[in-house]
């Protein structure tokens, strides 16, 4: 009997261990994949073993923004996505990513929880700190017009006018 455990044991060794041993990328794009084939959980899963993996790879913010992407995008989850976006920020600050992530905590604020009080505090800190950046304009339109219908905001009005 105990001749049996040994190679299902070692079966199931090497079963587990093979993304032991992939590499960021290998880990970063089979997320990647998971994710376009609709499994967005899947792929969460194979972000943060990269995160744990490899905190110092390249690739790691890239991961931690996925996975606030992954959050907000596929699932829906906007409270998780803006504490996913908050990781990216508290875990890799020095990140081209840390711009983007403030952007959407106040972008889901302002147009998915209607939490205007919150979007203004996020955009505020935007502009405080990345006022040369490519979003600071559409940062500025948003804290304008924050709170207002599209219907209220003159340069959307045509959006919305019906023939």
């Amino acid at each position: 009997m105990k001749n049996i455990y040994k190679p299902l044991s070692i079966i199931f060794l090497l079963i587990v261990g093979c993304s032991l041993f992939k590499s960021a990328e290998d880990l970063y794009n089979e997320a990647n994949t998971k994710r376009d084939l609709g499994e967005p959980k899947e792929s969460i899963v194979l972000l943060k073993q990269l995160i744990s993996k490899y905190s110092n790879h390249e690739k790691a913010p890239d991961a931690q923004y996925l996975i606030a992407e992954i959050y907000y995008r596929d699932l829906r989850d906007f409270s998780i996505a803006i504490e996913e976006y908050e990781n990216l920020k508290n875990s890799f600050p020095n990140s081209s990513k840390v711009p983007f992530a403030l952007f959407m905590q106040g972008f889901i604020y302002a147009n998915m929880l209607s939490d205007f009080k919150l979007a203004k505090i996020y955009y505020t800190e935007f502009l405080n700190k990345y006022s040369e950046h490519e979003l600071a304009e559409s940062v500025s339109f948003e804290l304008k017009y924050l709170g207002l219908d599209i219907n209220e905001i003159p340069t959307l009005k045509h959006l919305t006018k019906t023939k």
